[in-house]
């Protein structure tokens, strides 16, 4: 089985699987320790976030918005080199047509026998689903069995350290420039970790919000998980949120003002992901809880 990823997620959950070695070419944004040095089939055509020299988001904001607006291709997929790497199977998403090569532009470019798998999950149980479908199509249907039990177990280990104790109002920020609220899977993992996201939906995507909108909605706690960014160039963007438009939140007086490595924990969703940011969701928001891992969480101090 020959493997083609266009998408971060993808990587990760083939990866997850057991399948590493079966990959032939990733995206530009796959960063799976076990992928690097393959070939790289996807490149973007706008300021991407994270990336050197673009990472303002509002850059990167007004760069998406205009070619949106012109009708302009995101990314382009590198045709030629697909069709020599040979792939059995190639993996997509359909979820945002912002953060990645799309399964619709790609089916016109595969090559002859290649089959397309394409991740839809906007929810933990879509997650699932994922799984099943990614393992079944690289035939290792019993892998998926182990990945989501294991999951599920995190989860429930998760809540039930977390039940019973007041559940603080969060306030998640996708975006900073102009603020977007997390949408899709976000509002579930604050449920999961013990908390009631004050402004998302589960399973809705992400929506922009005005600034008086999010002042009103006086959250306890802030998550900042701006989508593909790591936790310093987050860290500073919250740094300069709360100097200007959140700093008249209680949560920021609180100290409870939190920036995580979206890129790591929000930005896909993957069963490692996923995992990962309950549990520092959890303990970002519960005092009772040891600290969130300072590699992945940060509480901003004014």
């Amino acid at each position: 089985m020959r493997i083609a990823s266009l998408v971060p997620a993808a990587t990760d959950l083939v990866a997850t699987l057991g399948l590493a070695d079966s990959l032939v070419g990733v995206s530009h944004e796959c960063d799976h320790p076990a992928v690097s040095g393959l070939p790289v089939l996807t490149r973007s055509l706008v300021p991407a976030a994270g990336a050197v020299g673009a990472t303002d988001p509002g850059e990167v904001d007004r760069a998406v918005s205009s070619a949106l607006a012109a009708g302009d291709a995101l990314y382009v997929t590198d045709r030629e080199l697909l069709a020599e790497l040979r792939p059995d199977l190639v993996v997509t998403q359909g979820v945002c047509d912002v953060c990645a090569v799309t399964s619709s532009s790609v089916v016109g470019l595969l090559p002859p026998g290649a089959h397309i798998v394409e991740l839809t999950a906007t929810t933990v149980s879509g997650l699932g689903d994922d799984v099943r479908r990614v393992a079944a199509a690289a035939r290792v249907d019993a892998s998926a069995h182990d990945v989501i039990a294991e999951v599920s177990a995190t989860l429930d280990a998760v809540r039930a350290a977390v039940a019973g104790r007041p559940r603080p109002r969060v306030l998640t920020l996708e975006w900073g420039d102009p603020p977007f609220i997390g949408g899709h899977w976000v509002p579930e993992l604050v449920g999961f970790a013990g908390g009631d996201d004050v402004l998302g939906t589960v399973d809705a995507p992400s929506r922009r919000a005005s600034w008086d909108e999010i002042v009103t909605s006086s959250p306890d706690a802030i998550a900042f998980i701006p989508c593909g960014y790591g936790l310093d160039d987050a860290s500073a963007h919250l740094s300069e949120l709360v100097d200007g438009p959140l700093g008249q939140l209680g949560a920021v007086a609180a100290g409870e003002c939190w920036a995580f490595d979206a890129n790591a924990l929000f930005s896909r969703c993957t069963p490692d992901a996923v995992a990962g940011a309950v549990r520092a969701l959890a303990q970002a928001l519960h005092p009772h809880l040891p600290e969130p891992d300072a590699v992945v969480a940060r509480r901003l101090a004014r």
